[in-house]
Parts: structure tokens; C-alpha cells; sequence
């Protein structure tokens, strides 16, 4: 995750990884008014031509459930984009 803080924008923009994944995949909540909570599980797929029997000596994609909390300001709307990579554009709330 990077989270970028632009003096010439009023937002702050956290962007993550996501390559593969669709929107549905992906759940974004705000919790206790001040937490953006981003998580979901990225599934390994296996190609229907491969046996049942293959076997991976080395393995470097990253499967599994993840969950990425944010600190935000009370107040904060969140809207977000997924192209292979997911763009949350944070309001700024406070004086910088």
C-alpha cells in the first residue's frame, strides 16, 4: 500500500495492489467513523487443462485473505476504483 499526500489536492490518496481482482472481491467499510477497513481473499485459480496431481516447487504469488485498516479523519467519505490496482482518495479534514 502507498498512500500519497498531495499539498496541491484536498485529498489523500491510499493506493493498494490488486492485480486479478475484481471489485467484488474487494469490501471497503468505514468503520467507527475514523477507520477505512479494506479487505477480501484473493483465490488461486487453476487451469482447467492442469492435473490434479501438478505440483508448484516455487510459489510467489500471494493467495489468501487480507485486511488493511486506515486511520482517517471523523467525517472522512470514501470512494474507491479497481483496475489492478485500487485508488481510495481520502478527503482532507485537517490542517496540514
Amino acid at each position: 500500500m502507498e498512500i500519497c499526500d498531495d499539498p496541491s489536492s484536498s485529498r489523500i490518496t491510499a493506493t493498494l495492489e490488486l492485480p486479478g481482482m475484481k471489485a467484488d472481491d474487494v469490501r471497503v467499510i468505514l468503520e467507527r467513523d475514523n477507520l477505512v477497513a479494506i479487505s477480501g481473499e484473493r483465490v488461486a485459480k487453476v487451469p482447467s487443462n492442469q492435473s490434479a496431481s501438478a505440483t508448484y516447487p516455487v510459489r510467489e504469488i500471494k493467495y489468501g485473505k487480507f485486511r488493511r485498516t486506515l486511520d482517517v479523519p471523523s467525517g472522512t467519505m470514501v470512494s474507491f476504483k479497481i483496475r489492478g490496482f485500487m485508488n481510495v482518495p481520502l478527503p482532507y479534514f485537517f490542517s496540514r
